[in-house]
């Protein structure tokens, strides 16, 4: 009977797994200075530079001083230092990306048009009605002349012939009038203006037809890398247009090799969303992985010797950052090559490389470079992901693995790590998920299990089409072929869309629940790994936990009456809710449409966990015995609201209250 070693303590297994990859406490470390500086307000930066040079002072002596109370201090004075550093540089940038105007600002009144010459920053995308392009302000027309700006605003230039032709790197010359981005004026409403500082755009501004013109391409510098490379992706895309395959097709396989997604139907993407692989439209680090995974089979019997290793590292690096760059070098994909740049790096200079810790460092070079990625979802997802696979994979495999090897334990085993994988990565994933989409794929295992192992075939296929002549025989046979690969993903991703109960909307998520979900999934990542009993019920507790806190939500909601005002512009927007139950008190228009009021009223609706709603136009006559419109007064429970007087003179207050 074999032997069954002692299972670790959980120090015992946190001390090996910090021993074994040290750059995993520097990220935590600096992940917290970073959430720090997004979440307290703005401090001084003397007393932050005190907290560096003291923490620094700290370390030198704990490391070089032979004293044993201060050497014990070492971890303490590195976690100082570490998260110091991450608050500094996440304020220093904030500070960078709000700013950088001339002094005066846009030297105008506010609500006038500012004359102003930018930089595109990326290929313009279609939108509905518009194109939309991050750029960088270079001047301003200030008191009759050019004054110099670093400013990023996001230009949103009506569609027409002309703006179609735009591309990456192009200056011009814009007439417009930038505005702050809306900062969430209603209750539990989206806060845009947060989410594209985190991108480092401070600005917005639409630009009319006729309010802009483009420089002279001749008189701009030589282009940089990231232009050859954007040129690349459209060249790539224009190709993929002279296929003979469909519309449809065309957009999916532009998203699936290069990230293009501006020419993929509505339609498409809302059966890939609801059935769990929308990722596969995302150019990331399952992408790039595959990739990897490619260039890595053409030596496949190598990697004992370490010259193998080299050659087989180095093709793999090659096959990466090619990837990257006709893919227009995105931030994704950048990020996911920066990834699998270091686990491969990791496994040419270790025969048996520590995965975690090189996955750690990609997060902390990453962070140095720009601390705001931390709050990127994309940033958030690829990690955690990984994570989840490295987790729990191997120690799963360890729990189920035969003991004795059979003629079918290999066809298994590639069976079980095709859905392993699929598992773990999701499974991490669907606390974020949540949180940040309220919503679930309840299909999403039958989807990826049946896609995602063939995901490289379909991605070299992409790879020779565009890669081979079109007139040739073999590029015609590789169109027909991706065009039946095609034909069966979009067949998959209906049928599992189409299922009973596919997609699961509108749950409830907050930043408490969160946690609980990622404490009972690394409690049980524990017990998976150092078998440590007591890990299996925490894990246990922990979900109980937050069924418990679900369930007060719910309660909360059920013996709710509140009344929400909305700020919706010229529109009006008025909401009583009653339990589980709203009335919209509305003008025709929004009547007749409630999505109009769609951004500024979903925050609410989720908060509130409202089932239904009774949408009644101001001027009708209702009366249910708790909601009651007459003449445009609004009586709701004890309160009373005259609608005409708040309407159109105090429109706008975005308030709750409760009457």
């Amino acid at each position: 009977m074999p032997l069954v070693p002692h299972p670790r303590t959980p120090s015992q297994t946190l001390s090996r797994l910090m021993v074994r990859a040290p750059m995993l406490r520097v990220a935590a470390a600096l992940s917290v200075g970073i959430a720090a500086a997004g979440c307290l307000p703005s401090v001084g930066m003397v007393p932050l530079w005190v907290l560096l040079v003291v923490s620094v002072v700290w370390l030198v002596l704990s490391a070089f001083v032979k004293a044993r109370w201060l050497a014990r201090t070492f971890p303490v004075a590195l976690w100082t230092f570490v998260i110091g550093l991450g608050f500094l540089l996440a304020t220093h940038h904030r500070i960078d990306t709000s700013y950088g105007l001339p002094a005066g600002g846009w030297g105008s009144k506010p609500g006038e048009q500012v004359l102003f010459q930018v930089r595109l920053d990326d290929t313009p995308r279609r939108a509905p009605k518009t194109y939309k392009v991050p750029a960088r302000v270079e001047h301003i027309w200030h008191h009759d002349t050019w004054l110099p700006a670093r400013c990023p605003i996001l230009l949103y230039i009506h569609t027409d012939s002309l703006s179609a032709s735009l591309r990456y790197a192009d200056r011009l010359t814009v007439q417009a009038r930038p505005q702050l981005p809306d900062c969430g004026r209603n209750p539990h409403q989206f806060n845009y203006r947060r989410h594209l500082l985190h991108k480092g755009i401070a600005w917005q501004a639409y630009v009319a037809q006729g309010k802009w013109q483009l420089q002279p391409r001749s008189v701009t510098p030589q282009p940089s890398l990231r232009a050859w490379a954007k040129q690349l992706q459209l060249w790539l895309v224009h190709r993929l247009q002279a296929t003979t395959l469909s519309p449809q097709h065309k957009g999916m396989a532009a998203a699936l090799l290069l990230g293009w997604r501006d020419d993929l139907d509505d339609l498409t993407l809302l059966h890939f969303r609801q059935a769990g692989i929308i990722h596969l439209l995302c150019v990331s680090g399952l992408h790039v992985g595959l990739v990897a995974w490619m260039a890595g089979l053409l030596f496949f019997p190598w990697g004992r010797l370490r010259w193998q290793r080299v050659v087989r590292g180095s093709v793999q690096l090659a096959a990466i950052w090619g990837f990257a760059f006709i893919t227009g070098l995105a931030p994704s994909t950048l990020r996911a090559a920066v990834m699998f740049t270091l686990l491969v790096v990791g496994g040419i200079v270790q025969r048996r490389p520590v995965v975690v810790n090189n996955l750690a460092t990609s997060a902390v070079l990453l962070l140095l470079l720009d601390p705001n990625l931390l709050f990127d979802v994309g940033f958030q997802f690829s990690y955690t992901a990984v994570l989840g696979i490295l987790s729990w994979h191997p120690a799963g495999w360890n729990v189920v693995s035969p003991s004795v090897e059979k003629w079918w334990y290999r066809p298994a085993q590639a069976l079980y790590d095709s859905v392993a994988i699929t598992f773990a990565a999701q499974l991490f994933i669907a606390p974020l998920q949540l949180y940040y989409f309220h919503s679930f794929s309840s299909w999403f295992f039958i989807a990826n299990l049946l896609i995602v192992p063939f995901a490289g075939l379909l991605l070299a296929t992409v790879l020779a089409v565009v890669a081979l002549p079109l007139a040739s025989s073999v590029g015609q046979g590789c169109v027909w072929l991706l065009s039946h690969e095609l034909t069966a993903v979009d067949g998959v991703a209906r049928w599992v869309a189409g299922l009973p109960g596919a997609t699961f909307s509108n749950l409830y998520c907050d930043g408490l629940l969160l946690l609980l979900l990622f404490a009972a999934l690394l409690l049980f990542t524990l017990f998976l790994h150092s078998r440590v009993r007591w890990s299996l019920p925490a894990s246990s507790a922990a979900l109980l936990l937050a069924a418990v806190y679900l369930t007060a939500v719910n309660w909360r909601a059920v013996h709710q009456h509140e009344v929400v005002i909305y700020d919706a512009g010229k529109r009006m927007a008025v909401e009583c809710f009653d339990g589980r139950h709203s009335y919209l008190i509305c003008d025709r228009e929004v009547a007749l449409n409630p999505s109009l009021v769609r951004y500024e009223r979903e925050g609410s609706l989720l908060h509130h966990r409202t089932r239904f709603t009774t949408v009644l136009p101001a001027d009708t006559l209702f009366d249910d015995g708790r909601c009651q419109l007459a003449g445009g007064i609004l009586c709701f429970g004890n309160e009373s609201v005259d609608l005409n007087a708040l309407w159109p003179h105090k429109r706008g207050s975005g308030t709750a209250a409760k009457p």
